[in-house]
């Protein structure tokens, strides 16, 4: 299936674009963590399984990922077997995730957590500053007025902008 076969050692395999770079700092998946050990022990394989597992971002793209390692010539049976487990771990992984997501917005309280909690800040805002020196003794601290600000102003941006990229992807969907 895949025809460019190359031997990596250990000065060509760091001199590989991004081949020791892990996306955003994160732990990598697992199969594309054990083709990274297989390089630094000079195995050979193709090239091209580095770039599928670092592009890997759903359980459709692991299955091609699995179909190349399988169809991929250069590697040993056993090292096929190593990298065919490892990508299990992952797709068992991507599956729990998923379903994780989807359970999330079952219930009303996991819908609710957001707008009420803005809410309930919406309305503290609102008493402060209407409240505050206008009734009675009853004025805030100057020290609590940054924070109260930076609280209110982070949640503002972090919930219209969340409902605002989350019903863009569900435009993109359709």
């Amino acid at each position: 299936m895949l025809s460019c076969h190359c031997q990596i050692d250990f000065v060509n395999y760091k001199k590989m674009d991004n081949i020791n770079k892990l996306k955003k700092g994160g732990k990598g998946t697992f199969v594309g963590n054990a083709l990274r050990w297989l390089g630094k022990q000079g195995k050979s394989f193709a090239p091209e399984l580095l770039q599928m597992a670092s592009a890997v971002t759903g359980i459709e793209s692991l299955n091609k990922l699995g179909n190349a390692i399988r169809g991929d010539e250069g590697l040993d049976t056993t090292d096929k077997e190593l990298l065919l487990r490892e990508l299990e771990i992952d797709m068992v992984e991507m599956e729990e995730v998923t379903k994780r997501l989807g359970m999330d917005n079952e219930h009303t309280i996991t819908r609710l957590v957001r707008p009420v909690v803005y809410g309930s800040m919406f309305i503290m805002f609102l008493s402060m500053v209407f409240f505050d020196g206008n009734v009675g003794d009853f004025s805030i601290d100057k020290a609590y007025v940054p924070v109260i600000q930076s609280l209110f102003g982070t949640m503002t941006v972090f919930y219209f902008g969340s409902r605002g990229i989350e019903k863009v992807m569900k435009t993109f969907k359709k």
